[in-house]
């Protein structure tokens, strides 16, 4: 039986918890009857905020992710001050950052389905803030090396490592389910809202030399976003028991994942995506300087790609239907048609158009597979399928940058990202053809698991 209770009640039944963890009154969430703009048909995809613990959790994902871009253009800028701007060290500062998504993401996952979900994001924005003041003492009082900084973005990576997993399920539980589509997509606009509002915060910073003011600013952000998760009235996850150790409870994440229709599928078209699609980000400094005649285009690509994305993110909470695989794989189909168009284009208009469609596309296939996902698996194990799709989402992104880049080497800027168009086009046909015959999508089960 799925062991839980009520933190703060809002008038739920804990027993009715124990028998749908998937229930939303049973989860503590009482139902709400959205009023004006959030009860309409043009409010849907913003009907998540009608519920106060969300409202709380998109806060503290707003405030948190910007705080971590500022950050994060501030490690980049004050890595490239002390190493003379070598790219090996710059590689290296992104890899230490982003690697603990990809090899620690299943103990993440376990960690989430075992302990309080709340109580692990306090730990790791925790976590955050003493690295991020750490950092701003040792840059203020020019006491840095390389090295030093490799070590506090290992840490800050691992943080964020075991905060994803415990925030995917604690963002769904905040909300019903049928709201679940919306929170998804708001999460996802938001986080690409950040990825531009980060970086023009911190200009002034990086202009100014002060490095250590945009660690202070994420290590403020961190402390924002903990008062806000801590003012959450969200029932406490209390793990089930299981029997076998840590590598046992990975093993029944992954087979949850292939036992629930259509998850593992939807994971490996995010891994697929990931890996031969995002990655080509890698090449877009060189492509604007080698095609299109300036580096300085670099920049304007960035912004058409994230303001894509974060439509492509918002449009998924504005459809009726529950997403499916077969509207993920035609998206991903526009997706690698766009990859070719931008590929094989010498024009800037017609580069800027290709990438605005690639993000739009893009977050609309990962926010579609999210919500499936989160709608098909127990709560149970809701926080290592959610590992897993950390893994194939952010984890495989530095090995398809490292591919991608060796690829251009070799080939060339242009073909490489003309043979990733054709590898995410053809997934994407043979996904869709599959989805047509496949059996149909599993509900989320109730009750004990097995």
């Amino acid at each position: 039986m799925v062991k839980t209770h009520v933190e703060e009640s809002l008038g739920a039944n804990p027993g009715d918890a124990a028998l749908n963890p998937a229930d939303p009154v049973a989860m503590g969430i009482p139902a709400v009857r959205a009023p004006g703009f959030l009860g309409s048909s043009r409010g849907r995809a913003f009907r998540a905020l009608a519920h106060r613990p969300y409202r709380l959790m998109f806060a503290a994902f707003l405030v948190n992710q910007t705080g971590f871009w500022i950050s994060f253009i501030g490690m980049q800028g004050l890595m490239a001050r002390i190493s003379h701007n070598d790219p090996v060290w710059l590689g290296r500062l992104f890899f230490a950052l982003f690697i603990p998504a990809f090899a620690l993401a299943p103990l993440a996952g376990v960690a989430a389905d075992r302990f309080d979900r709340k109580r692990i994001m306090l730990t790791c924005y925790a976590c955050v803030a003493v690295l991020s003041t750490t950092l701003a003492a040792l840059t203020a009082t020019g006491s840095i090396a390389q090295p030093l900084l490799l070590l506090v973005a290992l840490g800050m990576g691992t943080s964020f490592a075991f905060a994803g997993p415990a925030s995917f399920a604690v963002a769904v539980n905040a909300v019903p389910d049928a709201d679940m589509s919306s929170a998804v997509s708001l999460q996802s606009a938001a986080n690409n809202l950040t990825r531009v509002v980060g970086p023009m915060v911190a200009a002034p910073f990086l202009a100014a030399g002060h490095f250590d003011w945009a660690f202070v600013s994420f290590a403020a952000a961190a402390v924002v976003a903990a008062v806000l998760i801590a003012l959450m009235r969200v029932e406490r996850h209390v793990g089930e028991p299981e029997a076998g150790g840590i590598v046992v409870r990975i093993a029944g994440g992954f087979r949850h994942a292939r036992e629930r229709r259509p998850a593992l599928p939807a994971l490996l078209m995010v891994a697929t995506l990931s890996l031969f699609g995002v990655s080509h980000s890698a090449l877009l400094p060189v492509f604007a300087e080698e095609v299109l005649g300036s580096i300085d285009y670099f920049a304007w690509i960035v912004v058409a790609t994230g303001s894509g994305a974060m439509f492509g993110a918002l449009s998924i909470g504005y459809r009726e239907t529950s997403p499916s695989m077969s509207w993920a794989a035609a998206l991903m189909l526009g997706y690698g048609a766009s990859l070719a168009v931008f590929a094989f284009s010498s024009s800037l208009t017609v580069v800027m158009i290709a990438q605005f469609v690639i993000g739009w596309t893009y977050f609309a296939v990962m926010t579609s597979l999210q919500t499936l996902i989160q709608q098909i698996v127990h709560e149970t194990k809701r926080g290592r399928v959610m590992s897993l799709f950390q893994v194939a989402w952010a984890g495989l992104i530095p090995w398809g940058g490292l591919a991608m880049g060796a690829a251009a080497g070799a080939f060339g800027v242009t073909a490489t990202l003309g043979g990733a168009a054709a590898v995410c086009a053809a997934y994407a046909a043979g996904a869709l053809v599959w989805s047509r015959t496949a059996l149909p999508v599993e509900s989320a089960p109730s009750g004990p698991l097995y």
